[in-house]
């Protein structure tokens, strides 16, 4: 794709009005001087999740991604295995993500990477997991679930 056709005569200037605050394509999170596979944003379906200072997105390669709000940096990637069609959505200290191979992956709201869970639906998650009067709901390509906490 090309955004700039340069023979043309076309040239790109950077938006002296623009707002962003900053832009997370890629880091080097591991120093070595090389950008691998888990170190870059790949496209995504989904919007963030927020809460904290922490920000939650997850991409169409299956990576999903916390960083740090203000800054863009992360704090960690975890790669699920699977695409992710959907946004994550945050319920307490918890952070819920579905994804392509039917899993909901459940992580504690951290800066450390910490996954608690991994649920299996019965097919492919491609909707964000809604909460609603106490019910989680997760619609898989064929159910939807209602799920009520019913007791400590």
């Amino acid at each position: 794709m090309q955004a700039v056709n340069k023979e043309a005569g076309e040239v790109a200037r950077a938006n002296p009005n623009s707002a962003v605050r900053w832009h997370y394509a890629s880091y080097d999170a591991n120093k070595n001087g090389k950008i691998e596979f888990e170190e870059t944003m790949h496209r995504t379906c989904g919007t963030a999740a927020i809460k904290d200072g922490l920000l939650f997105v997850a991409d169409f390669s299956g990576l999903f991604h916390c960083l740090d709000a203000k800054t863009g940096i992360p704090y960690w990637t975890h790669d699920m295995l699977a695409a992710a069609w959907g946004s994550p959505m945050i319920v307490e200290d918890k952070v819920y993500v579905g994804d392509e191979d039917g899993d909901i992956s459940v992580f504690r709201l951290s800066k450390e990477m910490e996954l608690i869970a991994e649920n299996p639906m019965s097919s492919s998650v491609y909707t964000t997991p809604v909460v609603a009067n106490d019910t989680l709901f997760i619609a898989d390509k064929d159910h939807l679930f209602a799920i009520q906490n019913k007791g400590e």
